[in-house]
């Protein structure tokens, strides 16, 4: 063989070795799927935007984000785990986390944890299962703000409702001409058990004692039921269908006096409606019989999923997880729907709520008052909680058994036999301690 011919040889065979090289590190790249409903255009802007940089701080990892519903998350979630094909960073609820770290379909995120720094997470975002945290919050959720339209109140001469007596008086009478004054989401959601177990709480009752003992059956239940079958006359015909985005689209109509609901209803006043802003104030959950008005606080949380259910890459999936839940992409994820996504690090929240009034024209009342989580429960922390002096006192007891009887919807369903279908209340909530009892005894076997 010639030199010449030896020297092209020799080039072929380097540049061969070079595209083979090349194909294998690109085949290398780890991929992560990232599972989430934050789907407000902004906020979806924002986890793009976080994803084309982190790639390009770790060319090694692709990143690819999966939307869905609020409502369809669960399908999803539960689907994926049936077909071994969990998303590797996914959101867990707080009613999931027992079983998922139990039966190892998450990863530990103790190091996590310990790398963002556990001091700076607020008062009761953190919960271990075993001494292990297993998912971490992005944000929190205040689901029991009191809307009102401030200018109809004020022309009729009435004050903002402090009970659930005055805020019935103030629905009927604002009942009228095609307008409503109240409306709550009957359908058989999560979102309707969120805001059925709010009025529950608010009447002195819960699903469970401090024993996690049964405890559906109650006078709080029977109150609760009572009260939004009342108020279910001064609502639209449509609640039997009504969820999440109900509840704040029926009140940019114009056309609803009182909505009890997140912080995202005044975001999208803002961006959509903003000649109701001014209209629009804030006030505290009405108190029920017990004295207090109890507010669902939602510890929105991320997990990373174990390879037992398909998760490809833990340890990619961590290193993602770590930087968008750090630094500025803390802070420019609350601003995206401003002051619905409370941060969940201390360091973080003073800045959101200064950076972000501005959107809602510096009125400070309409942060300040979803910025205010006191006197709130979630379903995994309402075991044996007790109401005293007007405030919630917490029993410490973490609910392992609760899980299911959400997933299956059955406080909405309880709801429903009694707003749409005209059940007394006491039968339905014997239906639903039957239920729930059946669904905790088997878990127990």
């Amino acid at each position: 063989m010639s030199v010449n011919n030896l020297n092209k040889s020799i080039g072929c065979t380097l540049l061969c070795a070079a595209v083979i090289s090349g194909s294998a590190m690109a085949q290398a790249k780890q991929e992560i799927r990232f599972l989430n409903n934050e789907t407000d255009p902004p906020s979806v802007t924002f986890y793009k935007n976080a994803i084309v940089e982190f790639e390009k701080q770790n060319p090694e990892i692709k990143v690819s984000m999966e939307l869905t519903s609020t409502d369809g998350r669960l399908q999803k979630v539960v689907s994926s785990l049936s077909s071994k094909s969990m998303p590797d960073v996914f959101k867990l609820l707080s009613e999931e986390r027992f079983e998922f770290a139990k039966k190892g379909y998450v990863v530990p995120l103790d190091d996590l944890y310990g790398e963002i720094g556990g001091d700076n997470f607020v008062d009761g975002s953190i919960m271990r299962i075993d001494g292990h945290v297993y998912d971490l919050p992005y944000t929190l959720g205040n689901f029991n703000v009191l809307w009102y339209r401030n200018d109809l109140l004020k022309e009729a001469g009435k004050q903002v409702p402090k009970n659930w007596e005055e805020t019935e008086a103030i629905a009927q009478e604002m009942t009228k001409d095609g307008s409503y004054g109240f409306i709550f989401p009957a359908a058989k959601t999560r979102m309707n058990t969120m805001f059925f177990s709010t009025l529950m709480w608010s009447a002195g009752g819960t699903y469970f004692d401090k024993d996690l003992n049964v405890t559906f059956n109650n006078p709080g239940t029977i109150a609760a039921l009572n009260f939004l079958k009342k108020m279910a006359t001064y609502s639209p015909a449509g609640i039997a269908s009504y969820s999440y985005s109900e509840m704040i689209n029926t009140y940019l109509t114009g056309k609803v006096a009182l909505d009890i609901y997140a912080p995202r209803l005044i975001a999208n006043v803002a961006t959509n409606t903003p000649d109701l802003l001014e209209k629009t104030s804030a006030a505290q959950m009405p108190a029920g019989p017990s004295g207090v008005g109890v507010k669902f606080l939602s510890v929105n949380n991320y997990a990373v999923a174990s390879p037992k259910v398909g998760g490809k890459n833990p340890e990619a999936a961590k290193k993602f997880l770590k930087y968008i839940l750090t630094a500025e992409r803390s802070r420019d994820f609350s601003l995206t729907a401003f002051p619905h996504l409370i941060p969940p690090l201390k360091n973080v929240q003073k800045t959101v709520l200064e950076e972000g009034i501005s959107q809602l024209k510096g009125i400070r009342n309409l942060a300040d008052i979803p910025f205010d989580t006191s006197n709130s429960l979630d379903f995994e922390t309402e075991a044996g909680a007790k109401f005293e002096n007007g405030r919630v006192v917490k029993s410490g007891v973490v609910n392992p058994y609760i899980g299911p009887i959400i997933a299956r919807n059955i406080p909405a369903e309880v709801v429903q036999r009694v707003v749409l279908n005209n059940e007394s209340p006491e039968k339905a909530a014997e239906w639903g301690q039957k239920r729930m009892q059946a669904l905790v005894d088997n878990q127990k076997k």
